[in-house]
């Protein structure tokens, strides 16, 4: 239990809405509404206690709070304050005030940092992990429409380091399902295109680059080195092999691979992230569907022209690599006071 004095200066916590409710029968109902998470705390307390949470929408100390609405500090206005304190509705002190970060980099992520505060309830555990994000170093192949938006997002959760790969230009048609503004540069090349993206983006960024495609000559390990999360959105030269040769070097390494959705065909899907030892591997799903679907015969397409077509939409793009992008922080989540990222 955090420590309460009568000098300690309780604040309403930056991103928290109350509504106090009318007094009935001797008590008060009280709702938190979080902001960020969208989370709802309903509470019923006594009339002394909301009028207590007025007080401490202002800068005073605590004694003075209590002052103005009758009240002492004994066990049960202690208990009542820890209990505000530990669902992060209320700060005894300020919750971004670490050694842990840089102090332009809180600033800049500090609606991200809330965000994990209402999720793990403690900026003591908010504050390590977005500093194994600000430490991460993340390995993308493939810088299409998904890729590309997939390196956005994790930009703006405060990710920094990449190394990013594909052989590709940008065309014409990009434009249609691509989420970030350089494809609008036709012909240029999709890593400067999105390297240009990360620096623009994020805090401090370092991003490396290669003009390649895996192929079976590949030696992954001149591209891949100390990352902590390979990402794999290439289409080609086939997902399926890059996904197995890929998994197969992550699964030796104990390497995580998101095997993202959304590419080609599978537009608006999931996706599937393979964490060594806990998931199945490309290879254990590549032997169970080459089992169960091995009397299955594919059925012509029903439209036999389909030249001229539209493809994918920036819309299927953001779904997709917006799941993709909360199954990596949902992994760091997981990760708390751990040495596996």
């Amino acid at each position: 239990m955090i420590r309460v004095l009568e000098t300690s200066t309780p604040e309403l916590r930056d991103g928290v809405e109350v509504f106090l409710y009318p007094v009935q029968e001797g008590s008060s109902k009280v709702l938190f509404l979080f902001l960020s998470s969208r989370r709802r705390l309903r509470i019923k307390c006594k009339p002394a206690y909301a009028g207590l949470l007025k007080q401490f929408a202002r800068h005073q100390p605590l004694a003075s709070s209590m002052a103005n609405v009758g009240l002492d500090l004994n066990n049960e206005t202690i208990n009542f304050i820890s209990f505000l304190n530990n669902e992060g509705i209320i700060t005894i002190q300020d919750p971004l005030e670490t050694n842990l970060l840089p102090v332009n980099y809180v600033e800049q992520y500090k609606r991200q940092i809330y965000f994990l505060i209402d999720i793990l309830k403690s900026p003591q555990k908010a504050l390590e992990v977005q500093r194994k994000i600000f430490d991460a170093h993340i390995t993308i192949f493939g810088l299409g429409a998904i890729g590309s938006a997939i390196l956005l997002q994790l930009c703006m959760m405060g990710f920094r380091q990449f190394t990013l790969i594909d052989y590709a230009q940008i065309e014409a048609d990009d434009i249609a399902r691509t989420m970030y503004k350089t494809a609008l540069d036709d012909g240029k090349q999709k890593t400067q295109a999105a390297r240009t993206l990360a620096e623009e983006t994020a805090f401090d960024p370092y991003v490396q680059t290669y003009d390649t495609t895996i192929k079976t000559t590949t030696e992954l390990n001149d591209i891949i080195r100390k990352t902590s999360i390979i990402i794999n959105t290439a289409d080609q030269p086939y997902i399926g092999y890059t996904n197995i040769k890929l998994s197969r070097y992550a699964l030796n390494r104990g390497i995580p691979l998101l095997v993202a959705g959304g590419f080609d065909a599978h537009l608006a899907s999931f996706g599937e992230l393979l964490i060594p030892h806990v998931t199945p591997c490309a290879d254990c799903y590549a032997t169970f569907f080459e089992d169960s679907l091995k009397n299955w015969k594919p059925i012509p397409h029903p439209v036999k022209e389909r030249q001229g077509w539209f493809g994918g939409l920036g819309s299927l793009s953001a779904f997709s690599s917006s799941v993709a992008t909360l199954k990596i922080l949902s992994y760091f989540l997981d990760q708390v006071g751990d040495d596996k990222v």
